[in-house]
């Protein structure tokens, strides 16, 4: 197909959904190593150096990407709030981490935010991405309100963060790569990862006491 340059805002919009779409591919086949512009380009219409005039980085897509799966999860914690809640505690964690056990690309990229995409995106990009973030984050507030209105906003925005900090910690070390399972076998450590489900449960639990 041949190339045309973007002109209208509607363009411009498809244009930018393209690149996000070949990098979500992309990062399916082989992770964040796997993502780079020429290949972006190789599976798009787009040349590099128009991708280069809407992200100076793969790390701004993979932003974006981000983005677009976090308002993906907080579309599932207001469906949710609006049909079960409120829940008792046991129950609560059970269903928020089966939710995140589903958001599984959105974990992924998450735990890529504060190591790669903070460091490698412009700062006019995060401030976009922090913006569009903070009604997601207002919707985990407003779940965790709705099932435990004991706890006034202040608090329950305190154990929403709390939450966040905690999975994006335990994700990476039960989501162990292939190399890192080899350098655990060749060192004879008998280390096995836990279980994402099991923590996170008991992790929330803690938070909600």
């Amino acid at each position: 197909m041949e190339f045309m340059r973007a002109r209208t805002k509607e363009q411009i919009e498809h244009r930018q959904a393209d690149i996000i779409t070949a990098c979500d591919t992309l990062f399916e086949q082989g992770g964040y190593d796997n993502v780079n512009i020429k290949a972006i380009s190789e599976m798009t219409t787009i040349t590099r150096s128009s991708i280069y005039t809407y992200y100076k980085t793969k790390d701004e897509i993979i932003l974006d990407l981000l983005l677009n799966e976090l308002l993906k999860w907080q579309e599932e914690m207001f469906l949710w709030m609006q049909k079960t809640a409120p829940l008792d505690q046991a129950a609560f964690c059970k269903e928020f981490t089966a939710i995140l056990l589903k958001n599984d690309k959105m974990l992924q990229h998450y735990c890529l935010l504060y190591t790669f995409l903070e460091k490698n995106c412009r700062i006019e990009n995060l401030v976009s991405f922090k913006q569009g973030a903070i009604p997601v984050m207002g919707t985990m507030v407003q779940l965790i309100q709705v099932n435990f209105p004991q706890y006034a906003p202040e608090h329950a925005a305190l154990i929403a963060e709390e939450i966040v900090s905690y999975i994006l910690g335990l994700y990476p070390a039960t989501h162990l790569t292939a190399k890192q399972l080899e350098a655990i076998t060749l060192s004879s450590t008998g280390y096995q990862a836990p279980d994402f489900a099991t923590l996170c449960e008991s992790g929330i639990t803690a938070f909600l006491m």
